[in-house]
């Protein structure tokens, strides 16, 4: 048997930004049946501009693989 390897993945903090961007789009667009174009194009402009910065510090992210399996798991089920 193997034993799972933590993955060290070096995230800069433009893309945490985007990431967090999407995810509260996310959360706000599945509460709701319709979403306008200019509500769209707003959060994707916002996407662009997080990660058209480039001069963030990066920070360090470490991810538990099993952790990732069962969260696609979950997905895959839903």
């Amino acid at each position: 048997m193997s034993e799972t390897q933590d993955v060290r993945i070096v995230v800069p903090e433009n893309v945490k930004e985007a990431l967090s961007i999407v995810d509260g789009s996310l959360g706000s667009f599945m509460q709701r049946e319709l979403i306008s174009a200019s509500e769209v194009t707003d959060v994707l402009l916002d996407i662009r501009s997080a990660l058209i910065r480039t001069e963030q510090s990066s920070a360090d992210i470490t991810i538990d693989i099993a952790d990732v399996e069962s969260e696609m798991e979950v997905s895959a089920q839903a």
